[in-house]
């Protein structure tokens, strides 16, 4: 690959020059060795649920394996050219020649990183007004920009330290004060020369983990608890806990919820959908039992 290399520069600019590529730093996902230009990709599942930024982006190559987005230097996969295409190519001296029929600005030579196994680089022409970014790029970026959140919870038994519930009666969860970047739907989009892509998230359900070894699927945001409604089973989305949380750490059945987002998006002729969950802080709440008075 590397003769292939300095053979394709020899032919365009006449003379041997050697090129040095360097990695940035931005670009956690995947690096090009400086000297052999080898591109090596870290495997992404590292345990990360995906809360950060809307999940991994990924994309395809042809034969449907799915590499990171991101390649060396900040470089976006093109599906069209099958690489990471990157910066402005500038092999130094008087630069590099355009193809035949075409001149420096009808385009440019940019640099484009190969996917492993085997990897390196190649400059690759670039037409003016050409597309190379993937769609999916655009969704990441759009669902990055609508900066999504975890769920405020709303739960009876409250949490607090002089708050208690009792075993056997109902416990009620709830999506508290929902916002466009908590439950959704919330749209954004992104845009990159020509191509722009809109994306719609929206948080199909709540999977409630109650700390004592279960867990409830809620659709829908949840009933807030009301005095008047008593003893009453929550109507959408509710749990009883069956013994008491003195045995559990601090003394307290610790609490999450996991939002389970969904995102649809479109745009450059292509469609798609983007799924990632976001997860609360546990919150502790104590479970007793009622005492019975006898005389």
């Amino acid at each position: 690959m590397l003769r292939r290399l300095l053979a394709f520069i020899v032919a365009l600019a006449g003379s041997l020059v050697i090129v040095i590529v360097t990695a940035s730093a931005a670009s956690a996902d995947c690096v090009a060795d400086p000297v052999t230009g080898e591109v090596h990709c870290e495997d992404e599942d590292d345990g990360d649920d995906g809360g950060d930024d809307g999940g991994s982006s990924t994309c395809s190559t042809s034969s449907g394996t799915e590499i990171p987005c991101t390649g060396p230097g900040g470089s976006v996969w093109s599906s069209s050219h099958q690489c990471w295409v990157g910066d402005v190519w500038d092999p130094g001296g008087e630069g590099a020649q355009p193809p035949p029929g075409q001149t420096n600005q009808d385009g440019a030579w940019h640099i484009c990183y190969w996917p492993p196994p085997g990897s390196s680089w190649d400059p690759v022409w670039i037409q003016n007004g050409e597309v190379t970014i993937d769609p999916v790029v655009l969704a990441q970026r759009a669902i990055a920009s609508m900066d999504l959140d975890p769920i405020q919870i709303g739960i009876v038994p409250e949490s607090g330290p002089n708050r208690v519930g009792l075993v056997g009666l109902p416990v009620w969860m709830w999506v508290d004060s929902p916002t466009d970047d908590t439950f959704g739907p919330i749209t954004a989009s992104a845009s990159e020369g020509s191509v722009s892509v809109s994306a719609t998230a929206s948080v199909a359900n709540i999977v409630w983990d109650m700390g004592d070894g279960t867990t409830v699927t809620c659709t829908g945001e949840g009933t807030p608890y009301a005095d008047h409604y008593g003893k009453q089973d929550s109507p959408t989305c509710g749990h009883r806990y069956e013994k008491m949380s003195t045995d559990q750490p601090d003394g307290a059945y610790q609490v999450t919820a996991t939002s389970h987002w969904v995102v649809e998006w479109t745009g450059g002729g292509q469609s798609g959908t983007i799924e990632f969950d976001l997860t609360t802080d546990a919150l502790p709440i104590r479970i007793g039992e009622a005492q019975v008075l006898t005389q």
